[in-house]
């Protein structure tokens, strides 16, 4: 037998609990935010021998270049023309327009390709 919520045997009592507070909305959806993350990439020694090559191309020769990389636990892909790396910081700085620059840390990249 199905019971509604005016009916006897419904817990009228418990059904004002079913409102969430504004607080819990956003913690929930936090969570759900978290487990999308993905793992920082672990590119092989070759891979990243390929990577440089395509990189020091765009440096010297101001190719425009898609690169996708790994920024706290989400990958994001920017296009641009390589401006400068940084082997003591470890980092890359990316031309996207006249002016508009991004910083992208050499172990984050998961990948680099021509246009």
């Amino acid at each position: 037998m199905l019971h509604n919520k005016i009916s006897k045997g419904s817990n009228m009592r418990w059904e004002g609990s079913r409102i969430m507070l504004p607080e819990h909305v956003e913690a929930l959806r936090k969570l759900k935010e978290e487990h999308k993350k993905v793992p920082k990439p672990e590119l092989e020694e070759q891979e990243l021998q390929e990577i440089g090559i395509v990189v020091m191309d765009s440096l010297n020769y101001e190719l425009q270049i898609s690169l996708s990389y790994w920024n706290d636990g989400f990958y994001k892909d920017v296009v641009g023309v390589i401006d400068r790396v940084d082997m003591q910081s470890k980092r890359i700085k990316i031309r996207l327009n006249d002016d508009d620059f991004e910083f992208v840390d050499i172990d984050c990249l998961k990948s680099v390709e021509r246009l």
